[in-house]
């Protein structure tokens, strides 16, 4: 929920001239900062803690580890370029894990998990009104639907225990 809900935080206490801004990132500056870094960090922790207690999850150590470093360096201006490698870095092994742990799920939602993905992936690349901020919140939902499925070994999703990744 806290993946899903953070692009609502977001749009809920800004109180900038921006009805919505153009990435997740872009709401460091928001004028209640702490609806920005708060929930970017407990995820972030959430992602570690998971790592580090659950056997054969040492992928989301490294992914709470990208999350922070997305949080720690600002999107523009010099740690910009940080920014944007933890954030793809975040994003990419997301989207590997995702395919790992999919791979014995249901055709149909195999299927739909690339719909989804691929639909917004064009829709940013093709219509303007589409910003990294909405691609963002698809993706964040997407990787939120994926832990819940792995928890749950749902429609043939691999449980953690099917699959160990070591990093």
């Amino acid at each position: 929920m806290l993946c899903v809900s953070i692009p609502l935080w977001l749009l809920v206490f800004d109180t900038g001239p921006e009805s919505i801004r153009g990435s997740v990132s872009a709401y460091h500056d928001i004028s209640r900062p702490q609806a920005y870094f708060f929930p970017m960090t407990v995820a972030a922790m959430l992602f570690i803690y998971n790592g580090m207690v659950r056997s054969g999850r040492l992928y989301n150590t490294v992914l709470g580890l990208l999350l922070a470093g997305v949080v720690l360096f600002d999107h523009d201006g010099a740690s910009a370029w940080p920014h944007y490698a933890f954030a793809v870095g975040f994003f990419v092994l997301n989207a590997l894990v995702i395919l790992w742990f999919a791979n014995d799920a249901e055709p149909w939602l195999r299927n739909a998990v690339v719909v989804v993905i691929a639909a917004g992936i064009a829709a940013w690349v093709f219509i303007d009104a589409v910003t990294t901020f909405w691609v963002e919140w698809v993706s964040l939902a997407v990787i939120a639907v994926h832990f819940v499925l792995d928890s749950n070994g749902y429609c043939g999703y691999s449980a953690s225990a099917d699959r160990t990744i070591y990093l």
